[in-house]
């Protein structure tokens, strides 16, 4: 994919992911993950080297080309390629919508989301992508194909946000779906905690997957700009009250810190990623100190 022809995969942003490399932290089934490739040879990936042919060898591995021109036997050795399987999970309820077009939150997670897919097909490894709002809207299976790539990118051009958040079932069904020792990324706002939410983080707990969560939130949410008398909407809900902002922000302020930092807590002890990401910052940049927090920390 030397250029893109995708909205939320620009040629700029391909520029700065150049120098990007994912590498999951955990083994997948025994072999390094990401970039990196196995220490271990094997004849079913990719060409790595010539080694002098040995009694034994099967003789379909002879590299006939360079008998013809050394007169000598010369085995081709391969090395295995190591994939990872990467599910990215995009919130599509109507929270997302906050924000002008330009910088509303859902707009950002599905730059977001189409990074990451461009970032684990070029290490060759399967990602899919899972949406929802209050049920799963969208499943595409992980695959590592160009052409699995363009119709995941393809697809997120024509998918628009609508309806309540429901996480929980959502995630304990894609949790049953995807593949041990998985890698899965969620793009949300997490403003629909439950009591069987944090349970349902514990499913992909289960299933000794590698989980990062992306938490997107618009600048009116994480600082609560408002003064005078405000009538506040519920996006997903249409409920509508009318309150003081002076009033209510620093009952506010406290309940996101606390809400947050029970979603936190969580993530830690299953060592698990949270990130809060806000619109305002241009989405490549908050990616790329993504990657050089992740680099300082493993």
């Amino acid at each position: 994919m030397k250029q893109s022809q995708f909205h939320y995969l620009p040629p700029k942003v391909l520029d700065s992911l150049k120098n990007i490399e994912l590498v999951a932290r955990q083994l997948v089934e025994g072999s390094i993950t990401g970039l990196h490739r196995s220490p271990y040879h094997g004849f079913s990936a990719e060409f790595s080297e010539h080694r002098k042919y040995c009694p034994g060898d099967t003789v379909k591995h002879v590299d006939w080309l360079a008998y013809g021109k050394t007169d000598r036997y010369y085995v081709k050795q391969f090395e295995e390629e190591t994939n990872t399987r990467c599910y990215l999970v995009l919130d599509r309820s109507k929270s997302m919508t906050l924000g002008d077009e330009n910088q509303q939150k859902f707009n950002y997670a599905c730059y977001l989301t189409a990074a990451f897919a461009y970032l684990m097909n070029r290490q060759k490894d399967a990602v899919g992508l899972f949406t929802y709002n209050h049920e799963i809207q969208d499943y595409l299976p992980a695959k590592s194909s160009q052409f699995h790539l363009r119709n995941l990118l393809k697809h997120l051009e024509f998918i628009q946000p609508n309806g309540k958040s429901n996480a929980a079932p959502c995630f304990h069904r894609m949790a049953a779906e995807v593949q041990r020792r998985s890698l899965v990324i969620i793009f949300s706002d997490f403003f629909d905690q439950n009591d069987d939410f944090i349970k349902s983080l514990e499913h992909f707990h289960y299933k000794q997957c590698e989980v990062i969560l992306f938490q997107v939130l618009d600048r009116h949410e994480y600082q609560f700009p408002y003064k005078g008398l405000i009538e506040f909407k519920d996006l997903e809900t249409g409920q509508q009250m009318e309150l003081e902002a002076e009033d209510l922000r620093e009952l506010y302020m406290k309940s996101l810190d606390a809400y947050n930092q029970k979603l936190k807590s969580a993530c830690h002890r299953m060592q698990f990623t949270f990130e809060s990401l806000h619109t305002e910052s241009p989405f490549e940049q908050a990616l790329a100190a993504y990657f050089h927090k992740r680099e300082r920390l493993y």
